[in-house]
């Protein structure tokens, strides 16, 4: 008998069976405050409303019905789990309480409409990111270096000479590369995204008009001819206004947030007891005790 009681399996049921046990008799004695579930014409058209964003089409009626006995049994399952405290210490739930209330000041805070002078002045303050780029036409003819080898300056340099004199079968000349030869009012971002910061750099000092270089980009070296620059410029809110509106109602969810939060802060006592700087970052015995102000 003794060696029956030592098998997992037969102390695994006994647990389990205990576990059963004490479940049904905590079941059976507790009573929830609130016994009713009321589902409103509200929550059937919600139910309805989100099955047509899903599927593109309205549930019919038995799909209305398994719609609605799901609500009432996740609202069962949701009410028992609050009893039963099933949220304490739940890092999860706690998250997603905590965005739920984010989002409720981010919402209060989006019914705000923009003045115009306001978004000038949000224009204003952050003008560099909404900055017009610098754009640039312009030729370019690749001297490969790992080909060309202690020869590549001298060959560009002769291939320059020989281009000022005459350029017009310049495409066919300098070494293949898979990028294009000519590049037609391209931006600042896509002139370093393609040959780099350093040739981009080259290529703003650059006057237009005539073949220059050699000047380098990560390939190698290239000679180049701007034949137009536009310089960047600071925007006009007519050209920007869609995105200043965009990060304007951005700044000010997180503005409102913050004062949300603080406001909530001044509610609470704050004590943080003290742990070693050490491990503070595995120490358990750091703890937030955040006690309500009595009033």
């Amino acid at each position: 008998m003794k060696k029956v009681f030592k098998e997992p399996l037969v102390i695994f049921l006994l647990l389990g069976g205990a576990i059963f046990v004490l479940f049904q008799q905590v079941s059976n004695d507790y009573q929830p405050d609130n016994d009713e579930i009321l589902v409103t014409a509200g929550h059937v058209q919600s139910l309805s409303l989100n099955y047509e964003k899903v599927w593109q089409r309205s549930p019919n009626a038995k799909e209305l019905e398994a719609l609605i006995q799901n609500y009432i049994r996740e609202e069962i399952f949701y009410r028992e789990a609050l009893a039963f405290g099933l949220d304490k210490d739940d890092s999860i739930v706690r998250r997603r309480l905590q965005q739920k209330m984010e989002f409720i000041s981010e919402d209060l805070a989006s019914l705000d409409k923009p003045e115009e002078q306001e978004l000038q002045d949000y224009l204003v303050a952050n003008k560099d990111n909404y900055r017009q780029p610098s754009q640039y036409s312009f030729r370019q003819i690749y001297i490969n270096t790992s080909k060309r080898g202690d020869s590549a300056q001298s060959d560009a340099v002769a291939l320059l000479a020989k281009l000022k004199e005459q350029d017009s079968n310049a495409k066919s000349l300098g070494d293949p590369l898979m990028i294009k030869h000519q590049f037609n009012l391209e931006t600042e971002r896509e002139i370093e995204r393609v040959l780099g910061a350093q040739f981009l750099l080259s290529l703003s000092d650059m006057p237009t008009g005539s073949w220059q270089g050699p000047i380098r980009s990560g390939f190698g070296l290239h000679l180049v001819r701007v034949d137009e620059r536009i310089n960047g410029r600071a925007a006009n809110l007519s050209e920007v206004r869609d995105q200043v509106v965009r990060d304007w109602g951005v700044t000010k969810r997180k503005q409102a947030n913050e004062m949300f939060y603080e406001n909530l802060r001044k509610r609470y006592k704050v004590k943080v007891e003290k742990y070693s700087e050490d491990n503070s970052a595995n120490d358990s015995t750091a703890k937030i005790s955040m006690n309500q102000k009595v009033k």
